[in-house]
């Protein structure tokens, strides 16, 4: 009889024993699968692409870039803009602010033209101590352009480039001597500012679909470096041109 109870007590005991490992499991499991979805998205690399002044998600080269990289698994956005052809910055800073749900090491950031002062503007107010994958700005200003003072609102700023430096430890910026919207001095102004790379692309023109670009390989050559973790260019020597930089790249 005692071998019997004895028994009996051991089968209660593991009983009991598996009821409170299923119900301690069921009280875990949302919260782990909550934890562990945040963790991939964190994990995941995600860019978004700001078009700039006339334009939209379905314009020049954005569409192209989108399609490149998602065939390599990356998350992408082509954030919309208000009313791209009479455009109100604070109307573009709110709609950046709710379309941008991601800043962490593994964002990434592409802009065209308007696009690069707007969204230099949204990093420097909501980057704080947060730490950012890249950021590639094309044909980019941040001072007046003599053909269009309309767009003059955009640039009363005042920019805190060490904190935007602080925060993207990769920085890219594309301009072309030919580009007759924004003219070049002003994009050499942008990439100095950032202590940036500055790659120059002759003929280029303002890189729009009208210019030959509904594609463009070489801003995809540099973004997917960056993303990569192994920067093209860390520092260049006085002297480098737009050759030497092409000829790495290839």
């Amino acid at each position: 009889m005692n071998v019997l109870n004895t028994l009996r007590l051991r089968k209660v005991a593991v009983h009991r024993c598996f009821l409170f490992a299923v119900a301690f499991w069921v009280a875990i499991t949302p919260l782990t699968s909550s934890a562990y979805k945040e963790e991939k998205a964190m994990g995941e690399i995600n860019v978004y692409i700001v078009h700039g002044f006339m334009a939209s998600p379905s314009d020049h080269w954005f569409q192209w870039l989108k399609e490149k990289l998602e065939e390599r698994g990356i998350s992408v956005k082509v954030l919309e803009l208000p009313d791209s052809s009479a455009p109100n910055p604070i109307v573009w800073q709110k709609a950046l602010y709710e379309n941008i749900d991601r800043l962490n090491r593994n964002t990434f950031f592409v802009a065209h033209s308007l696009g690069c002062v707007s969204l230099l503007t949204y990093l420097q107010e909501n980057i704080n101590d947060k730490s950012i994958g890249g950021l590639i700005l094309v044909s980019g200003f941040v001072s007046p352009l003599p053909k269009l003072p309309q767009l003059n609102d955009f640039v009363e700023y005042q920019f805190d480039f060490e904190k935007i430096i602080s925060a993207v430890k990769q920085r890219a910026v594309i301009g072309s001597p030919q580009d007759s919207i924004v003219p070049y001095y002003l994009t050499r102004e942008v990439a100095k500012n950032l202590e940036s790379n500055l790659y120059s692309i002759d003929d280029a023109g303002h890189f729009l679909a009208d210019d030959g670009y509904d594609t463009f390989p070489y801003l995809l050559e540099i973004l997917l470096t960056m993303i990569s973790r192994e920067p093209l260019i860390n520092s260049l020597p006085d002297g480098k041109n737009s050759l030497e930089l092409d000829e790495k790249l290839r």
